[in-house]
C-alpha cells in the first residue's frame, strides 16, 4: 500500500467535506477558503473579459458560480476517494478478468460508487473496503442531497433580494425622489409601514448573505432589479431624513432607526465576498430639492457635516455597485 497516496486521499476527501459543510451548514458569513476565492476569482475574470455594457452575459456569473462551486467539491471527492482505493491497488477486483486496475479502472469504480450509477465491472476486494465502498456511497447521495438544496436555497435567496430592489426602486430611482414620494406637505408620518416593511427584507436578507455569500455574485440585467442601487436610494434616503430634515417632520425615530442599523448589518456582509470600499466618495444627496419642495430641512452646511460621519458606508456601498458593474443612483 503507499502510505503517501493514502494520506493525500484522506486528506482530499476531508478537506471537499469541509468545504461543502462550511458553505452550506456553517452560516458564519462567509464561504470555505477555497470555495470563497474560487467564486471571487471567477466572477472577477467575468468582469475583466466583458465590458460593463453586456449585462446579460455578466448576469450568467452568479448561476456559472453556483454550478462550478458545487462541482468543485464533488470533483475533489471523487478524486480524494480514488486516491484512496488506488494506494492499494488489491482493493478492487476485476469481476471478468485477472487483470490489476489501473488508475482509470479505480476512477471508474468510485464514480459509480459515488454517484449511483450501478453496478460496474469491479467489485471491492476485503471487507475493510467493502465498508469503505459503502461509506463512499453514503458519503456521495449526501453531497448531492446538501448540494441540491444549497441550491434551491440559493433561487429562492436572489428572488427575495430582487423582489426587495424591485420595491425599493418602484418608489424612486434616486434618494431624494424616494423620500419626497412620502411628503404629504407636514412630515413623513406615510413612510412609516414602508420603513418597516423594507427593514424587515432587509434583515432577512442579511441573514441570507451570511448564509449564501454566492448571493453577491448574482447580477440582473435591469437596474430596477440590483440590490446595489437599491441600498444606495434607501441608504442616503434614510440619512437625508435622519441628518437633514429637522425633527418635527420625521418619521417615528424607531422606524428610522432600525433600518439604518439594518442597512448597517447588510453591508457588514460585504467583506465575505471580498467587495472593499471605493476610493472616491459618492455624490451627496441633493438636500436642495428637498426644501424646494417645502420640506423643513436643516442647513446644508450642518448636513454635510453630519454626512462626514457616514462616509466610510457610502464608500462601501459604491464599491458594492461598482462590484457589479452599475452606476450610482443621481
Amino acid at each position: 500500500m503507499d502510505i503517501l497516496l493514502l494520506l493525500l486521499g484522506i486528506a482530499v476527501v476531508f478537506w471537499s467535506i469541509v468545504e461543502a459543510f462550511w458553505t452550506i451548514i456553517w452560516i458564519v458569513g462567509d464561504s470555505a477558503p477555497i470555495t470563497s476565492r474560487f467564486t471571487t476569482v471567477t466572477w472577477r475574470l467575468f468582469r475583466t473579459i466583458f465590458s460593463k455594457k453586456q449585462h446579460r452575459i455578466l448576469s450568467l456569473a452568479g448561476p456559472l458560480i453556483l454550478f462550478f462551486s458545487i462541482l468543485l467539491w464533488l470533483l475533489f471527492l471523487w478524486l480524494g476517494w480514488t486516491l484512496i482505493f488506488y494506494a492499494d491497488l488489491s482493493s478492487i477486483a476485476s469481476t471478468r478478468s485477472n487483470v490489476t486496475p489501473d488508475f482509470t479502472d479505480v476512477l471508474w469504480y468510485i464514480a459509480y460508487c459515488l454517484f449511483t450509477i450501478g453496478n460496474g465491472d469491479f467489485t471491492p476486494n476485503g471487507d475493510a473496503w467493502q465498508v469503505l465502498s459503502s461509506l463512499v456511497g453514503l458519503n456521495g447521495m449526501l453531497m448531492i442531497t446538501l448540494s441540491v438544496t444549497y441550491f434551491l436555497q440559493v433561487v429562492s435567496a436572489v428572488v427575495n433580494k430582487r423582489s426587495f430592489a424591485s420595491q425599493v426602486t418602484s418608489v424612486g430611482s434616486t434618494p431624494e425622489e424616494f423620500v419626497l414620494k412620502f411628503w404629504n406637505g407636514r412630515d413623513f408620518k406615510d413612510m412609516e409601514f414602508q420603513l418597516s416593511s423594507l427593514s424587515q427584507q432587509l434583515a432577512t436578507l442579511n441573514e441570507q448573505h451570511m448564509a449564501f455569500p454566492i448571493l453577491h455574485y448574482y447580477r440582473t440585467t435591469s437596474n430596477q432589479k440590483s440590490q446595489g442601487r437599491a441600498i444606495a436610494i434607501l441608504y442616503d434616503a434614510l440619512l437625508l431624513l435622519e441628518h437633514g430634515v429637522e425633527e418635527c417632520a420625521r418619521p417615528s425615530q424607531a422606524y428610522l432607526h432600525s433600518a439604518l442599523e439594518s442597512g448597517k448589518s447588510f453591508l457588514s456582509t460585504l467583506k465575505t465576498a471580498f467587495i472593499d470600499k471605493a476610493e472616491e466618495l459618492p455624490p451627496h444627496p441633493s438636500l436642495s430639492r428637498l426644501y424646494n419642495k417645502g420640506v423643513p430641512t436643516l442647513p446644508e452646511q450642518e448636513f454635510y457635516q453630519r454626512l462626514e460621519k457616514e462616509k466610510d458606508n457610502r464608500k462601501l456601498i459604491l464599491g458594492l455597485i461598482q462590484n457589479n458593474v452599475r452606476q450610482w443612483p443621481s
